[in-house]
């Protein structure tokens, strides 16, 4: 009786332990890989984790960005995260999901001490475009998104 529930027990933690390392899927059916995002989530630990970094006076893994953006123009699946800092340096999480014809949007302001702290939201658009700002800056925002007011915009490298 002791050896049959070791071997259950021992099977049980098998299996939570695989459930818990495979990766998860969203409704599109596109596998998310995002790393785990580590607290508190400061610019360079959001650049080792593989996010593309925003901050004011730079970008950091623009490649990311590109490689994303040829993707969406292929029609090829691919994803990326977005951590853009305000001033006060508190993150700005945006994940970016791409299945091929729509972007699932991610957005999380939850660990901005001095924003609104709307928490996460999430968005299904049709395509990313570039608006130019009053002071003639280009940005990359989403477009023709199902709520309209995804606040999602990057500066154009």
């Amino acid at each position: 009786m002791r050896k049959s529930m070791l071997i259950l027990s021992l099977a049980l933690m098998l299996l939570t332990a695989c459930e818990a390392n495979d990766p998860k899927t969203n409704a599109s059916g596109i596998t998310q890989a995002f790393p785990e995002i580590i607290e508190p989530h400061n610019p360079e630990q959001a650049e080792q984790s593989g996010d593309v970094v925003v901050l004011h006076g730079g970008i950091r893994n623009g490649d990311k960005w590109n490689t994303f953006m040829k993707n969406v123009e292929k029609k090829q699946q691919d994803q990326v995260r977005v951590t853009m800092y305000t001033i006060e340096g508190g993150p700005i999480i945006q994940g970016l999901i791409y299945d091929g014809t729509t972007i699932q949007s991610t957005y999380d302001n939850s660990r901005d001490a001095y924003g609104s702290k709307q928490g996460m939201k999430t968005d299904i658009c049709k395509g990313i475009g570039t608006m130019k700002s009053e002071q003639g800056n280009i940005f990359y925002v989403l477009t023709g998104c199902e709520k309209e007011e995804n606040p999602f915009w990057m500066p154009k490298l």
